[in-house]
């Protein structure tokens, strides 16, 4: 049984075990009775879950091992650990992450991986956290971009030379005038009225006059950009320019498997066994938008929703995104009873569907107009004042932050509620490809640029410290775009990318996401 435990945790996943842990683990083996094969997959997943949360911490030590164990059911019959009744997805299989609560990870050039800055980020963070911000981003996209096939070097033979892309730094740049050159980092606008491009050696002054295409994606300050061109009396002529190029989810995981980017712990089921549970479990999370419950048309519309579901199996999930009134909440201005009422008025109606408040769950993620907020991102959860009431009605039910993250069995979900496209048009520095839909080219900027908001802080604020919780890497399974722009479904580099529109404001439609399937279908309910 050495040889075996052995095998797993060193050979397999690269983890050193003290003599008093091996023991240990023979013992529970032994105590359980189990078969070399039961044996086994109870030993991969520990040495996986192990991996997961002490992030890659390579020596197991006998406390923290005792604790794991604990934590899980051993000696199944069919040797699985921690599995439960698959049939059923529980708490534990759908979480909801807070954005204040994903883990900060900074990656360090030098070292060639990730760490984790020492301080925790408050709300109210020092300077230095504004200029680790942009390096950040730069460090994050650069090392993705180098990382890819364009730009890794084959061998260093002269044949091959010139069959990948090579970056050049600004500094770089002086004193060789008319040579042609790939640049990755920032536009920034450092003069009235001239646009620059900035990495961490420097800047340069940019002129678009000489582009030859059309670009695709949509391009603001702030937004990290690959740049070819020539430099001419101190300037950089921009013959094409590009968004860093996407990395697949499953690529992104492969060059840094110990890291849990997303936030939350991780299961103690197997990817076997979720995928078992999503497959029996398919009943569709439901996605809308600018649910107004002031407005007694939303009402009715929501109980005719909450009606058709109560003859069938309830959804997995209700996710309502704000605003959840039609104006905006002012404090002080006597709508705060009318708020919290309005929120208590939705428990009654749902706890008038028993099996749906007993069984689907729900999640509230605030807009811009909700309380409370100070008006840069992320935005706190609404208030427990407002909420208490209806949360007593419902048996899961959690009130996040804007973004927030949700983790289903085998899926990673990011939701974000703020209209993009409205913000990131209005402020673009080149206009995109004519004839092709713009909602592509947003997705895409918010895909390849890694970030749910590539604006500048003076449009869009976000708070120094917390901005690795408006990344977009690795990419997720499902990321949910809320705008009053038209209801949309694309999927663009493996992510299905979802925006309700506005359910008040609109024709009252929604989006029905099924796990399985990785699709989505549009839905509307007729008004009255």
């Amino acid at each position: 049984m050495h040889s075996l435990i052995y095998k797993v945790f060193t050979r397999n996943y690269s983890l050193s075990l003290q003599a008093d842990s091996l023991l240990y683990l023979s013992d529970v083996i032994k105590q359980n009775e189990m078969t070399q094969t039961d044996a086994a997959k109870w030993l991969e997943l520990l040495a996986d879950t192990w991996a997961k949360r002490e992030e890659g911490r390579p020596l197991v030590e006998l406390a923290p091992l005792k604790a794991l164990v604990a934590a899980v059911v051993s000696g199944t019959s069919n040797g699985l650990v921690g599995a439960g009744d698959a049939s059923k997805p529980g708490s534990d299989l759908f979480t909801v992450i807070d954005a204040f609560d994903v883990p900060a990870w900074w990656y360090d050039p030098g070292k060639k991986m990730f760490t984790q800055p020492f301080t925790e980020g408050d709300i109210l963070s020092s300077a230095e956290s504004k200029a680790a911000l942009f390096r950040q981003r730069y460090d994050l996209l650069r090392q993705r971009v180098l990382r890819n096939d364009n730009f890794m070097p084959v061998s260093f033979s002269d044949q091959e030379k010139d069959r990948f892309y090579k970056l050049s730094t600004i500094d770089s740049l002086q004193g060789r005038e008319g040579e042609h050159f790939l640049i990755f980092g920032m536009l920034s606008q450092l003069e009235e009225g001239k646009m620059f491009l900035e990495d961490k050696a420097g800047s340069i002054e940019l002129d678009f006059s000489h582009m030859s295409k059309s670009v695709n994606g949509l391009f603001t300050e702030s937004c990290f950009v690959l740049i070819d061109g020539y430099v001419e009396d101190g300037v950089l002529k921009v013959e094409e320019i590009g968004l860093p190029p996407p990395e697949s989810r499953e690529k992104s995981r492969a060059a840094f498997p110990n890291i849990n980017f997303f936030g939350g712990q991780p299961s103690l089921r197997t990817d076997v066994q979720l995928r078992a549970i999503e497959v029996a479990n398919d009943n569709g999370i439901i996605v809308m938008s600018d649910v107004w419950l002031d407005k007694q048309e939303t009402m009715d519309a929501l109980s005719t929703l909450f009606e058709g579901f109560s003859h069938s199996t309830p959804p997995i999930a209700f996710i309502f995104i704000g605003d959840f009134s039609s104006k905006p909440f002012v404090p002080g201005s006597g709508e705060t009873a009318q708020y919290r009422d309005n929120m208590t008025a939705l428990g009654q109606l749902i706890a008038g569907f028993p099996s749906i408040a007993r069984s689907s769950h729900f999640v509230f993620v605030p807009g811009n107009n909700d309380p409370w907020g100070q008006g840069a991102l992320p935005k706190p959860a609404i208030s427990e004042y407002f909420t208490k009431r209806l949360a007593s009605r419902l048996a899961n039910v959690t009130f996040t932050t804007n973004p927030c993250r949700i983790k289903y069995c085998t899926h990673e979900i990011v939701v974000f509620r703020e209209d993009l496209l409205k913000r990131i048009r209005r402020n673009s520095v080149l206009p995109p490809v004519e004839g092709t839909e713009i909602v592509k080219h947003l997705v895409r900027t918010v895909v390849d640029e890694g970030h749910l908001c590539p604006l500048p802080q003076r449009i869009r604020p976000v708070y120094w410290a917390h901005d690795h919780a408006m990344r977009v890497y690795p990419i997720p399974d499902v990321l949910i775009l809320a705008d009053r722009f038209d209801s949309y479904s694309i999927n663009y580099e493996g992510c299905h990318c979802i925006n309700p529109g506005s359910f008040s404001a609109g024709d009252l439609s929604f989006f029905m996401y099924y796990p399985v399937s990785r699709t989505s279908q549009y839905s509307k309910i007729p008004k009255k």
